[in-house]
């Protein structure tokens, strides 16, 4: 279908994800919760679309997202610190799937459209959520393995400082309101500083190289 072809595959998820990690944050307290699981939700369900539908990994990455999602609602219903852990480690590893999936595609793709850029920053951005998750799954198992924390705060709340943390680690701003101070929390949040490093100067080499080649060949 025409309509299809024209409209990016990545574009919903990447709309999505921005609405999330951007709007979700400062929405009025008591609306918030509800809202970013909702978003997180949309996050999960346009993902199953864009990563893998046309890949052999569709049902294996739909019978993921369909777990993740049965575990995130368990853990709002059960509300039992069990169940976080559960929640959070089956999202971490749907998110490393996405990534894993969304960088495959674009290491596959012979020309630069707007797809693959959308693409980009999609894996982009996954790739400082599931480093969230990770680092508030370290701070429920180790309590104290951060400073600068909300003091009293909920999870939501922690969730929430966890992501702009994240972000700070991954594009290397290192500002300081929240330090690292456990041996486990330390190597994780170098490894993203690292890792957001590589993930930039690969991506922008690879996406460039692909440019000069398509202009070089344009009917290759």
């Amino acid at each position: 279908m025409p309509w299809a072809q024209k409209t990016p595959r990545y574009g919903v998820l990447l709309g999505v994800l921005l609405i999330l990690v951007v709007v979700a944050p400062i929405l009025p307290a008591a609306a918030r919760g509800p809202w970013i699981e909702f978003f997180f939700d949309l996050v999960l369900l346009s993902g199953a679309y864009s990563a893998a539908w046309d890949t052999k990994h569709r049902w294996p990455f739909v019978a993921l997202t369909v777990a993740t999602l049965a575990a995130r609602w368990t853990e709002i219903f059960a509300g039992h610190i069990s169940f976080s852990f559960g929640s959070i480690v089956i999202t971490i590893v749907w998110m490393t799937y996405a990534i894993v999936l969304i960088v495959a595609a674009l290491f596959t793709m012979r020309r630069v459209d707007t797809d693959s850029i959308f693409g980009a920053i999609i894996a982009y951005l996954l790739a400082a959520v599931a480093f969230a998750f990770l680092f508030e799954l370290v701070e429920l198992s180790q309590p104290g393995s951060f400073s600068g924390l909300p003091v009293g705060g909920t999870q939501r709340e922690m969730g929430n400082a966890m992501l702009y943390f994240s972000f700070v680690c991954l594009t290397t701003m290192g500002y300081g309101d929240i330090v690292p101070v456990s041996a486990l929390a330390r190597p994780l949040s170098v490894l993203e500083g690292v890792f957001g490093i590589l993930y930039l100067a690969v991506m922008i080499a690879r996406l460039v190289g692909l440019h000069i080649v398509s202009r070089e060949n344009p009917d290759g």
